[in-house]
């Protein structure tokens, strides 16, 4: 189902001289490590699998690196996150080999959306070289598929992540309605930054899905704990420790902004969030600065508001609400 590709591995390999790598790779994906460890050993160089859990390019283990000696990471199943690398790092981004699943779902789009109409689309890494294709069968169904820009975030034009959607938000003016090839995740992300309808296609599910309503109800929950927020006297200001999470400045500005309207502020540092870790801590309220789908997908844990900054700067009166939402500053900011 997915090609695992190794090109360029060999030169990577002789470039850093690695003689003991460690091996990323995300739940999904754990079925093709024997294929990697063969590839290594006949290599003569050393695999050690990671078994902590692989959430996207931004969570790249370079502790663990460390702590078994590992001169590089090899890591599966994402891009580039377009960070500076601390350990040499190959990535093996794993793409679907075949199309037909997607292309078998042209006629469901556009018995969805309906036909004359002009959508923006993007995907997920493992759809991403299908995305041409895909638009070519929609303007057989009269649709137009237009792909804006690539993102900070994203190494390639059309590809969403959790936290970047550039190639949607940047034609949004140009669209009626969005497709995001991958998951309910991602489609969840993309309807945060645009009011006008969303649909996931799942090729792998041979669904597709409207997931607007959705967000509507999300979007009123997080309304809630940002009044909620309001009356924290003791705020907690986390800082992501993973490597494309580290948002240091952005949570000096929040912890001064906090300050400034009366609140006591500290730092803690979170890697793996979870609700032990926040219990029986002396806070009222937590900024979250890491991973913004924290705040998104696992609020519901929390009994406190753990806020995203543009949240916080809703809640101190800096930005309105009506202006952040459906934008691509509430998910960034």
């Amino acid at each position: 189902m997915y090609k695992i590709e190794f090109e360029g591995l060999d030169d990577w390999i002789q470039e850093n001289n690695i003689g003991r790598v460690l091996v990323q790779v995300p739940l999904g994906l754990r079925p093709q490590i024997p294929l990697v460890v063969k590839y290594l050993k006949e290599r003569n160089v050393e695999p050690i699998i990671s078994t902590g859990k692989c959430w996207g390019a931004c969570d790249l283990a370079y502790g663990e690196a460390r702590a078994v000696g590992a001169d590089g990471i090899i890591h599966l199943g994402h891009a580039k996150f377009t960070i500076s690398e601390e350990i040499p790092t190959f990535y093996i981004e794993c793409r679907i080999a075949n199309p037909g699943p997607l292309l078998e779902m042209v006629d469901m789009v556009s018995e969805a959306i309906g036909k004359e109409k002009v959508v923006g689309i993007g995907a997920t890494i493992q759809w991403i070289e299908h995305l041409d294709l895909f638009a070519e069968k929609l303007k057989e169904r009269s649709i137009t598929a237009l792909t804006g820009k690539r993102g900070p975030r994203t190494p390639y034009r059309g590809q969403v992540i959790g936290c970047d959607y550039t190639c949607i938000w940047s034609i949004i003016d140009k669209v009626d309605c969005s497709l995001i090839i991958g998951s309910i995740f991602h489609g969840i992300g993309a309807s945060l930054t645009t009011s006008k309808p969303v649909y996931v296609v799942d090729p792998e599910l041979r669904k597709i899905r409207e997931v607007n309503s959705e967000v509507e109800e999300l979007l009123k929950r997080r309304y809630t704990w940002i009044e909620l927020f309001k009356n924290s006297r003791r705020v907690g200001v986390l800082i992501g420790v993973k490597p494309g999470q580290r948002k240091i400045d952005s949570a000096i500005r929040m912890k001064n902004i906090l300050e400034d309207r009366g609140k006591e502020v500290d730092f803690l540092t979170v890697d793996e969030l979870n609700v032990d870790q926040l219990d029986n801590l002396p806070y009222d309220g937590y900024v979250n600065t890491a991973c913004p789908r924290l705040s998104i997908e696992d609020q519901i844990k929390f009994r406190l508001p753990l806020l995203l900054p543009s949240e916080v700067l809703i809640a101190c009166g800096k930005l309105k609400w009506e202006n952040t939402i459906y934008s691509a500053r509430y998910l960034i900011s």
